[in-house]
């Protein structure tokens, strides 16, 4: 009896620590809002080129320190800048689908295994991410672009274009 009230017990507890979709959501927004928080403070504060190096050096910190015990975000795309930032292989099929157009939704929600899900939510290219993702960029700033980012696949989005995805795993 005492065996089973240690096993009922670590079991409830295994799975009063899952997140839930609402939580990796939130996770996301969050992660969202921090970055366009620090890249329109950047531009505030020195233009494009400012905002360049802010999102070099700021952009994995402010992913951290969102990261949380039960949920992992972060951002991936197929014409990623970070080399890091590449599809993982749950991701890829999604991905297809919603630069098809298959997938219209805000996100998906995806089961990667019997304890771990994970969301996608494209990102759409609005003015703000044309300035170093769009098709005319300043000589300077690509300049700097290719400094910063040597292996750089993204560039050449046109508004309203998916230039990538948010993602959480939980």
């Amino acid at each position: 009896m005492k065996y089973a009230l240690v096993l009922l017990l670590l079991i409830s507890n295994a799975f009063a620590e899952r997140a839930t979709k609402e939580e990796a959501l939130s996770s996301i927004k969050e992660l969202a809002m921090g970055l366009k928080k620090e890249l329109k403070a950047a531009i505030k504060a020195g233009g494009p080129m400012n905002a360049l190096t802010t999102c070099n050096t700021k952009a994995m910190p402010v992913t951290e320190k969102i990261q949380k015990k039960n949920i992992s975000v972060g951002r991936v795309s197929t014409k990623n800048r970070n080399p890091n930032n590449t599809p993982k292989e749950w991701m890829k099929s999604y991905i297809e689908q919603f630069h098809e157009g298959k997938i219209e939704k805000k996100f998906v929600e995806v089961k990667i295994s019997d304890s771990k899900s994970g969301i996608l939510m494209p990102i759409k290219t609005g003015g703000l991410c044309l300035t170093c993702h769009g098709e005319k960029i300043s000589s300077k700033l690509g300049a700097k672009i290719k400094e910063l980012y040597p292996e750089d696949k993204a560039l050449g989005y046109k508004p309203g274009e998916i230039r990538g995805f948010f993602w959480a795993e939980y």
